[in-house]
C-alpha cells in the first residue's frame, strides 16, 4: 500500500499557544477595536478561548465538532473531511442516530480521528429560514450551547468549533462569527456562575427536580400500598378475636357471616388487590395493562436522557478556521466579546481608560503634545462589529 504524508497532529499543549491571551500579548491579535467591547475584560475567559486556522481533523482535544446534514451521514466541506478521516465506524454509529435536527446536536466516538469524539450538529441554511419568518441566529445559537452541553455531559473539557453554516448553508461570515463569540462567552459566564455558586445545585436543578418528583410519588405509592396493606391486615386480625367471641355478625344486607369461614380469605384479599388498582389508576394511571406502563417507562427514559447531568466542565473552546476560510472575520469580533485584559496590550480597555483620564494632563502641559492625544483616540469613534 502506498504511504501517504499525514499533517501533524496538534496536542492541546500546543493549540493552548494560541489562546487569546497569548495572541494578544505577542500582537498576533491586533486589539485596538476593544474600546468597543460589549463584554468585560477576563483574563480568565482568554486563557479559555483558542484561535487557530488548521485541518480539525489533526486536533487532539476531547471533542470536535462537525457542522453536519440532517441525515448524520457525511456530506460536503468539513462533515466529509471529518468522515473520510474518521473511517467507516463514524458513518455505522451516525446511521443508528437516525439523523439531527435543526439547532440539535449528537455525539459519537472518534474512531480514527486523533480527537476522542465528534460531536454532531446541525446550522441552519441562512435564507430558507429567513423566507420562512424563522431567525436563523436562535438556530446557530442553538447549535453552539447544545453542543457545549452535550460536551460537558460526556466528560469532554475541550471541545473545537468549526466555522458552522458558512459553507454552502449561505451564513454571512461576520455574522456568524458574532453569534458564535456572543453564545460562547455567554456559556463560559454562565458556567463560571455554576462554579461559584456550586455546581450541583445549578447543573443538575432540571434533572434532581424531575427526579425528586417522580420518586417521591413513586415512594408515596408503594407507602401507601404497604399502610394500607398493614391497616387492612391489622383489622382482620382485629377482626378473628371478635369472630372468636360472637360466633354470627351480621353485614350490610343483614346476612349471616359464620366464624372461620377460610373461604372469605382470599376474598377480602381480591378486594384488597382491587382496591390496590384502584388507588393506582386514580394517582398516577398504572394499571393492570402492561402497555400503559412501557410507555411510562419510555417516556421518563427519553427524559432523564434528555437532562442527563453535567460531569464536566469546559476548560477551552477552540475556534478552527478551516484553511479556505478567512480568519480575520474571527480577529475582528473576538475582542469585542474577549477583550484583552492585561493593560499592557495596545487596546487593553483598563490602558484606554487610564489615557482617557491621563488626557487632560497631557494637553494643559503641553500645546504640541496634545495634538497626539487625539491621534490615540481616533480608533476610538470608530464604529465596532
Amino acid at each position: 500500500m502506498a504511504s501517504f504524508s499525514r499533517i501533524p497532529v496538534k496536542s492541546l499543549e500546543e493549540l493552548d499557544s494560541s489562546n487569546l491571551t497569548n495572541l494578544y500579548t505577542s500582537g498576533k491579535l491586533d486589539a485596538s477595536i476593544a474600546q468597543t467591547a460589549i463584554s468585560p475584560p477576563s483574563a480568565t475567559f482568554n486563557d479559555q478561548v483558542i484561535l487557530v486556522q488548521m485541518d480539525m481533523t489533526r486536533m487532539a482535544v476531547d471533542a470536535i465538532v462537525n457542522a453536519a446534514n440532517k441525515s448524520l451521514l457525511g456530506g460536503g466541506g468539513i462533515d466529509g473531511a471529518i468522515h473520510r478521516a474518521a473511517g467507516r465506524g463514524l458513518y455505522d454509529e451516525c446511521f443508528d442516530l437516525h439523523g439531527c435536527e435543526t439547532g440539535e446536536a449528537k455525539i459519537t466516538k472518534g474512531y480514527r480521528l486523533p480527537a476522542k469524539h465528534v460531536i454532531h450538529t446541525v446550522g441552519p441554511i441562512y435564507w430558507d429560514h429567513k423566507d420562512e419568518g424563522r431567525d436563523p441566529a436562535e438556530f446557530l445559537k442553538n447549535c453552539y450551547v447544545n453542543s457545549l452541553d452535550v460536551a460537558r455531559r460526556n466528560g469532554c473539557k475541550s471541545v473545537a468549533f468549526p466555522c458552522i453554516s458558512t459553507g454552502i448553508y449561505g451564513y454571512p461570515n461576520d455574522r456568524a462569527a458574532v453569534v458564535a463569540c456572543r453564545v460562547v462567552r455567554e456559556y463560559l459566564e454562565a458556567q463560571l456562575e455554576e462554579t461559584l455558586f456550586g455546581t450541583d445545585d445549578v447543573e443538575n436543578v432540571p434533572e434532581n427536580i424531575g427526579e425528586t418528583v417522580e420518586d417521591k410519588e413513586e415512594k408515596i405509592v408503594i407507602s401507601g400500598k404497604k399502610e394500607e396493606d398493614d391497616v387492612e391486615e391489622g383489622e382482620v386480625k382485629d377482626a378473628k378475636p371478635a369472630e372468636t367471641s360472637e360466633k354470627v355478625a351480621e353485614d350490610a344486607k343483614g346476612e349471616a357471616v359464620i366464624k372461620d369461614e377460610q373461604k372469605e380469605a382470599p376474598e377480602t384479599k381480591d378486594e384488597k388487590t382491587g382496591d390496590e388498582k384502584t388507588g393506582d389508576e386514580k394517582t398516577e394511571g398504572k394499571v393492570a395493562g402492561g402497555e400503559e406502563e412501557e410507555e411510562e417507562e419510555g417516556d421518563k427514559a427519553t427524559k432523564k436522557e434528555s437532562a442527563q447531568p453535567f460531569i464536566s466542565q469546559i476548560e477551552k473552546v477552540i475556534f478552527c478556521v478551516f484553511l479556505d476560510k478567512d480568519l480575520t472575520i474571527y480577529e475582528d469580533v473576538l475582542p469585542s466579546f474577549f477583550p484583552p485584559a492585561d493593560p499592557k496590550v495596545e487596546g487593553a480597555i483598563d490602558k484606554l481608560e487610564r489615557e482617557a483620564t491621563e488626557k487632560p494632563e497631557g494637553s494643559s502641559t503641553n500645546d504640541s503634545g496634545s495634538s497626539n492625544q487625539p491621534a490615540k483616540e481616533q480608533p476610538k469613534d470608530t464604529p465596532g462589529v
